[in-house]
């Protein structure tokens, strides 16, 4: 695992509540999508640090990484960061990663649980990679539903690729799903469950609702893969 000292290009307003940091690749930097990195940058005393997903992939020429704003000193700390200054970080790790090889796969989200899937959604429409792809997109109304409009667009380029929203709060003209992603709309939403791989990513109560809820639909844990992100687990 190596370690890295980049230029930061810019920070961009994702949701209401969340921020994307975008910042130079270095040349030699490599990672499949769905890894993460360990990022550390400057604070009032001192530095602080956390292990975040890269929300960027392979196929695009920057790095980045997008965080839900929690108050936390690591977030009060990205707030002040400016196009040109520096951030180090190290890596990448993980394995919640995808890269192709299924005819039939479906990711779970929720809220900024999407990162990671970002990654993995951005590199298989950029690679055309085959396969029935379901996402369940689960957040607290569509404005937070970070990467949305992307995530529209491959859904027109990819006809494998279906899109499921779970809004919580949805507005009074919402006709999809609302309410947290259960076994009822796991069920409803994507066929052939036993033949599925799931791939889970969110807070740690939601990753384990939904393991627990993909358990009761009969999929056997050898075919459900998680990735749990610390900090937001008081957060939708």
């Amino acid at each position: 695992m190596n370690k890295y000292t980049v230029k930061v290009i810019e920070t961009l307003q994702t949701t209401p509540s969340s921020v994307t940091l975008r910042m130079e690749k270095p040349e030699d930097f490599d990672f499949k999508p769905g890894q993460w990195g360990y990022f550390t940058i400057s604070a009032a005393k001192g530095s602080v640090s956390r292990a975040l997903s890269f929300s960027s992939s392979p196929t695009e020429p920057h790095l980045e990484f997008t965080k839900r704003m929690s108050g936390s000193d690591f977030c009060m700390s990205l707030e002040k960061i400016q196009a040109g200054d520096r951030i180090s970080f190290s890596g990448p790790m993980g394995n919640l990663v995808y890269e192709g090889g299924l005819a039939k796969v479906t990711f779970l989200a929720g809220g900024i649980g999407i990162t990671p899937i970002r990654s993995i959604l951005k590199n298989a429409v950029d690679r055309k990679i085959p396969g029935k792809k379901y996402l369940i997109y689960g957040n607290l109304n569509i404005e937070e539903a970070a990467f949305s409009d992307e995530i529209r667009q491959w859904e027109e380029a990819d006809h494998g690729l279906k899109v499921i929203h779970v809004l919580l709060d949805p507005h009074e003209s919402w006709d999809g799903f609302s309410g947290f992603i259960d076994s009822t709309i796991i069920e409803a939403s994507v066929p052939d469950l036993p033949g599925q791989t799931f791939y889970v990513s969110g807070p740690p109560p939601m990753v384990k609702a939904v393991s627990a809820h993909l358990s009761d639909l009969g999929v056997h844990r050898d075919r459900v893969y998680r990735e749990e992100l610390e900090g937001y687990e008081g957060m939708v």
